[in-house]
């Protein structure tokens, strides 16, 4: 069984993480991670933040510790990178808790991908591919919010961050070696406005992959939709589907009902739902149809024909060719909405650097452009 060889250090008290956090301002990077519970909840219930800082393994307990504020100096410090890995959830873990972002992020997930590890590599395969040391699943689904906490809980979030932090000092030699620090700098800089993009209310139909196929007022009667559903959901924090499932939410928007009764022919909807929300749904969609033709929304582009796909398989080939030479995961070098770019830009008769999306800029464009260059 993995066991921890740095000391637990249990942190309940706000003047004990005052004088911690003063510690930590001084150094250069920290291990981070949380725990939390999330089961028919929109938002993500903390339960504990585990810190490492090469010596100790701190598990804070933000449900005893009464001010939170220097925890949030240290996430917001420029100086002190703070790593974690597939940090999605825990950047919302820190939003709702700390009231603020981490400035200075290092994902190891992100490293591990420009290290030849692979995309989306998890942690306990990350640990096992580098470390060559087994992660103890059996505290995976835990209550975190019991308290206290068993010592196996304890041992597991302990081992968390021991571990990250000896993985990410690996990683980062790794990177020095190859000359790629920058190139996940730029990469783990955009966690956190991608982050915030996702959260905008007008994005909540992005979601939907089959929205091309719905004309100019179903689309804007889905963007409205699902803004709302997210807003519905978000106040009385509860999972998006128990406000609307996707696929009623979509139905919805292709059908356009105006009036409640017709609410009863969309599939999966049930009568419920209808009588908590049905009023407030066709209230939103009046305001679609009132929407003039000038201000609708654009319809979203069709997915590639069978032409322009086997053009997209060639470039991810050839891209596919370099990732291994580089010993990158191919899905940074371009991803799906990039080639889609791509073949819109050629069929609009565009040339040279502006046949290439945004998103490929940086460190990308030395290497991917004169590889797709050739195949245009």
């Amino acid at each position: 069984m993995s066991e921890c060889t740095q000391p637990i250090v249990w942190v309940a008290d706000s003047r004990q993480l005052q004088a911690l956090c003063e510690q930590w301002l001084t150094l250069p990077w920290l291990a981070v991670d949380t725990e939390f519970m999330r089961t028919d909840t929109f938002y993500p219930v903390p339960a504990l933040i585990q810190v490492n800082d090469g010596h100790s393994n701190y598990l804070l307990d933000p449900l005893a510790i009464g001010d939170l504020a220097p925890l949030a100096q240290v996430m917001l410090s420029p100086d002190v990178q703070k790593v974690l890995h597939a940090c999605s959830e825990d950047l919302e873990v820190f939003q709702i808790l700390l009231k603020c972002l981490p400035v200075n992020l290092l994902d190891t997930q992100i490293a591990a991908a420009f290290c030849g590890y692979g995309y989306s590599v998890g942690y306990a395969n990350l640990v096992n591919a580098v470390l060559q040391i087994q992660l103890p699943k059996d505290e995976t689904r835990s209550n975190w919010l019991q308290r206290p906490l068993t010592e196996a809980q304890q041992r597991y979030a302990a081992l968390d961050v021991e571990y990250l932090h000896r993985l990410t000092v690996n990683l980062k030699t790794q990177l020095h070696t190859l000359q790629r620090e920058q190139w996940v700098a730029e990469e783990c800089g955009l966690m956190v406005p991608n982050f915030l993009e996702g959260q905008k209310l007008n994005n909540a139909s992005h979601r939907f992959r089959g929205a091309w196929r719905l004309n100019q007022r179903q689309l804007a009667a889905l963007i409205e939709l699902a803004a709302w559903r997210d807003q519905t959901a978000q106040t009385q924090n509860i999972v998006r589907n128990h406000v609307v499932r996707d696929k009623s939410l979509f139905a919805i928007a292709e059908m356009l009902p105006d009036h409640i009764s017709q609410l009863r022919k969309v599939p999966e909807l049930p009568e419920k739902i209808i009588r908590r929300y049905g009023e407030r749904i066709i209230e939103r969609l009046d305001a679609v149809r009132a929407i003039a033709e000038r201000e609708l929304p654009a319809r979203l582009p069709r997915p590639p024909s069978s032409a322009q796909q086997s053009h997209i398989n060639t470039m991810r080939e050839a891209l596919a060719e370099l990732a291994v030479e580089l010993k990158v995961a191919p899905e940074y070098l371009a991803r799906r909405r990039d080639f889609e770019f791509i073949m819109r830009a050629l069929q609009e008769g565009r040339t040279g650097d502006d046949v290439f999306p945004p998103g490929i800029d940086g460190w990308r464009a030395e290497l991917v452009k004169p590889c797709l260059q050739k195949l245009l």
